[in-house]
């Protein structure tokens, strides 16, 4: 069996922000485009970090976020809403996750498939060498992948 590569199941999807951009242009970005999260870049388009839907709530409400995890937990909206509009004008760099996971094209199916189980990630930036972002894996791309694949997980 031949091993499937992140170049096989990648999106070539230049989807990213820079660290200056402010949180509330990266929240229209993610309702735009239907997505959790999106690498962020330097200038050279180098992967510096990531931001997600759970950043910003986590940056909204830092001492909850664990406990949103729980269904028993309700967190005062009034707060989050607060919160949120507070930091609306924040560079995202500010609250983005750093430095990012990130994979390369010739990375396998199985690493990949590890990493989003394990880490829980939806999105993964896909960089070459240098760290210049490509595009991204997105764990339904993986998941559809390992279906149609005749994959055996024994030695590969």
């Amino acid at each position: 069996m031949n091993r499937v590569t992140v170049a096989e199941m990648m999106t070539y999807d230049m989807t990213f922000v820079f660290e200056n951009e402010t949180v509330e242009s990266v929240i229209e970005l993610l309702d735009m485009s239907s997505i959790s999260g999106v690498p962020v870049v330097d200038s050279d388009l180098k992967v510096i970090g990531f931001i997600s839907e759970d950043d910003i709530i986590r940056a909204c409400l830092p001492s909850y976020f664990n406990l949103l995890q729980s269904a028993a937990f309700l967190p005062d909206t009034n707060l989050f809403i607060s919160n949120l509009k507070k930091i609306s004008k924040d560079p995202i760099g500010k609250y983005a996750t750093k430095p990012a996971i990130t994979v390369k094209p010739t990375d396998t199916l199985l690493h990949v498939a590890d990493l989003i189980m394990r880490k829980g990630f939806k999105v993964l930036p896909v960089v070459d060498d240098n760290g210049v972002l490509l595009g991204v894996l997105t764990r339904l791309s993986v998941i559809k992948t390992a279906m149609k694949r005749d994959l055996v997980v024994n030695g590969q």
